[in-house]
């Protein structure tokens, strides 16, 4: 099952996905070939976007409190050429 979600994300075009937790991953691994093997088929042969541990906890107040669960949302990350991971300034605009 843990690698059905990556046909989904596929389909939908999903562009990218974030967690408030260290990974989006099934626990435990169907396979031991890998450590987070999701990561292995998400990133490189669907190209989808993905960050982890996001503090989402003020956003996810605020959408309850107004009832306003659209925004705008940017990572930019930092320009480091060859880079593939980077610090971030996440920002949700509603």
């Amino acid at each position: 099952m843990q690698f059905e979600n990556c046909y989904w994300c596929h389909e939908k075009k999903i562009a990218a996905i974030i967690s408030d937790t260290w990974g989006v991953e099934v626990r435990p691994n169907e396979t031991t070939e890998a450590n987070q093997p999701w990561h292995w088929v998400i990133i490189p042969a669907i190209g989808l976007c993905m960050g982890d541990i996001f503090y989402l906890t003020k956003l996810a107040e605020d959408c309850a409190k107004d009832k306003v669960y659209e925004f705008f949302f940017c990572v930019p990350p930092l320009i480091i050429t060859g880079g593939t991971g980077s610090p971030l300034n996440p920002q949700a605009i509603k």
